[in-house]
């Protein structure tokens, strides 16, 4: 039996049907019940129901559904966009915060402030007084590097003027792949953690969370923790794609998983 091809379909339902039959005829031993036993949100009666399409197949659950059905890169990343972009409602349910993500280039974070300085704009009283990003970001960064921030944001189109002249966002959330290796989003993580240790010292604990633990992991369980990260970062993209119109103030979330010392064996 030939590997299913991905773009030859119309139908998710189809594929992932015809994926799972695949993997049955070709690795001894396979079952969805035996797969799913490491996926969180994924059970063998929801493949069930999504493959007899009773059963939508949503944005949240496409990272769990790939490694059921054990996609490559290029096949997972035209899977999402897929799940992602169907207009046939009564088989995907694609959650608004979906679309209102953007892939962003490397180029927004050829300054790491940038970031920052953009989601300010998301509070309505930035957007009437542009000058209260200064001020926002006076212990991080000088004024003139918010100017050319904002300057820079407004050529590229992460923001727009209004017509009565206010700067609003224009997407409401831009990720990038973390996974990717690139000097500019280790300088952008460098200076997340920098605000984060300033936090410790500027802000009372009904302001901010801090929570670190300790674990000792072999590679499995440190694949596995690598993936409850990923499966929280998915729900809080789509969390933070949702629009809160009377946002009064800008809060970042760090999710940090960092080896402390080489390995002993």
């Amino acid at each position: 039996m030939d590997r299913p091809t991905i773009s030859a379909y119309s139908n998710p339902a189809d594929y992932v049907r015809d994926m799972i039959q695949f993997r049955k005829s070709t690795e001894p031993g396979f079952s969805v019940h035996k797969a799913t036993q490491t996926l969180r949100r994924v059970s063998p009666a929801l493949v069930s129901l999504v493959v007899r399409q009773k059963r939508a197949l949503t944005i949240d659950r496409v990272e769990e559904f790939s490694r059921l059905l054990d996609l490559n890169t290029t096949e997972k990343f035209f899977f999402r966009n897929w799940v992602s972009g169907m207009s046939n409602k009564d088989f995907v349910e694609s959650p608004p915060s979906a679309r209102s993500r953007k892939i962003a280039s490397t180029s927004i974070l050829n300054d790491w402030i940038n970031l920052y300085v953009k989601d300010l704009f998301l509070i309505p009283a930035v957007q009437r007084d542009p000058s209260l990003v200064e001020k926002q970001l006076l212990s991080v960064v000088p004024p003139r590097r918010v100017q050319k921030a904002i300057e820079f944001l407004l050529r590229e189109g992460h923001l727009r003027r209004t017509l009565e002249g206010h700067i609003v966002i224009d997407t409401t959330l831009s990720v990038t792949d973390p996974g990717v290796p690139s000097r500019k989003i280790r300088q952008f993580h460098k200076g997340a953690l920098n605000l984060a240790k300033q936090a410790l010292d500027l802000y009372p604990t009904n302001e901010r969370l801090a929570n670190t633990f300790v674990i000792a992991l072999d590679e499995k369980r440190h694949q596995e923790l690598r993936q409850l990260f990923q499966e929280f970062a998915e729900r809080l993209q789509d969390f933070a794609s949702q629009e809160t119109p009377n946002s009064e103030r800008l809060y970042q979330v760090l999710l940090n998983l960092s080896p402390v010392g080489g390995k002993l064996k």
